[in-house]
């Protein structure tokens, strides 16, 4: 259970931050 809520929040707070980031310079 910890794994799954630590997972959730790193993929929402740290994907969405680094797919972001590199989606911008890369689609650019």
């Amino acid at each position: 259970m910890n794994k799954k809520t630590v997972r959730d929040i790193d993929v929402n707070g740290k994907k969405v931050i680094v797919r972001c980031d590199f989606n911008v310079p890369q689609d650019s």
